[in-house]
């Protein structure tokens, strides 16, 4: 296992590069994950983060990777377990990618690397916990990554606008 962790500390190739997270990038990072949480569409979080709290959650993540591209931050994921004690050996991420690079099919690159990721901490699956059903990039990348919805919580996320969405469960095998 520690062999693996090794191997996949820093991944790339020509277009890009997976780092595990530096303080170099949290105002970046900071910025990033609170333009998503104002997008109102992804993440569940209404509150913005400041640049210290951000780097206390970032501390208390199993793993944290960046992707680079030119020397520059194009996205990031954080994952961790999905649960505490007994379900701890079940994986959760969550991915943003900079405004900038969206639409360049970053986001596939960044689950893949989630994946490879859990399976080195030791994750034996990875759950998806609320993918809002009206975010069907995301919904075809897991389901190209492998992962099946086990559940949908009907009306389960709310929009920015105040409109009620279903969101679904999604896991897969490591």
């Amino acid at each position: 296992m520690q062999k693996l962790r090794q191997h996949y500390k820093k991944r790339s190739n020509k277009l890009f590069t997976f780092e595990n997270y530096q303080r170099k990038y949290l105002a970046q990072m900071t910025k990033v994950w609170n333009d998503v949480l104002k997008d109102g569409d992804a993440f569940p979080g209404e509150e913005l983060f400041t640049e210290e709290e951000f780097e206390t959650y970032v501390a208390e993540q199993t793993i944290v990777r960046c992707m680079i591209i030119k020397e520059k931050l194009a996205g990031f994921y954080v994952l961790h377990p999905n649960n505490i004690g007994r379900c701890s050996h079940v994986a959760n991420a969550s991915y943003c990618i900079d405004k900038s690079y969206r639409g360049r099919k970053i986001f596939s690159n960044l689950v893949e690397d989630s994946l490879i990721q859990a399976k080195a901490q030791g994750f034996i699956g990875m759950q998806y916990n609320a993918v809002v059903t009206s975010n069907l990039p995301a919904i075809h990348t897991y389901q190209k990554n492998g992962f099946t919805t086990v559940g949908t919580i009907p009306a389960g996320f709310r929009l920015k606008d105040g409109r009620y969405s279903d969101m679904y469960i999604m896991y897969k095998d490591l």
